[in-house]
């Protein structure tokens, strides 16, 4: 699991909620969580544009795959994995290579080139996301710079 910032942790979609939404599905797909370990916490959190080895939590979960004490990994959604597209890939190839599964709860498992046609999809919800988070981002920017060039205070709260 993991958290992009400390506010995130406590008012969004929060280590709780993800834990809630990993276990919905893994009884009823035959899936047992043997460890969980999170990147981020409600003290901070980490990007999604991080790579795998500024994760702890991650390189916890890829050790546990390569000392086949756990057969993969389980997120709530890709998103929590990582954010970027090439992140996300470089995560599932590396999982791959290590022998380990990569699972959704909203999708099931991630197959290792099974389905050009799947592979694609899976990437395109990627660029869509990612492309969201950047509008959203811009938005962020410019209604901040409208606001301070009107004279009012653009950055954060205020003192």
């Amino acid at each position: 699991m993991r958290v992009s910032t400390a506010g995130q942790a406590v008012d969004g979609y929060g280590l709780p909620t993800q834990s809630a939404t990993a276990d919905g599905g893994t009884p009823a797909a035959g899936h047992r969580i043997v460890h969980v370990v999170t990147d981020g916490d409600e003290m901070g959190g980490k990007t999604g544009k991080s790579t795998i080895d500024e994760r702890d939590g991650l390189m916890e979960a890829m050790e546990w795959i390569v000392d086949r004490r756990a057969d993969g990994v389980l997120v709530p959604h890709l998103d929590r994995l990582a954010r970027e597209l090439t992140v996300q890939e470089a995560v599932l190839a590396y999982t791959w290579a290590l022998g380990g599964r990569v699972f959704t709860a909203d999708h099931g498992e991630h197959l290792e080139g099974d389905d050009p046609m799947r592979t694609a999809m899976r990437q395109m919800r990627r660029v869509f996301h990612q492309l969201d988070r950047g509008l959203i981002c811009k938005r962020l920017r410019d209604g901040g710079a409208t606001k301070g060039e009107q004279g009012g205070y653009a950055n954060g709260a205020p003192a």
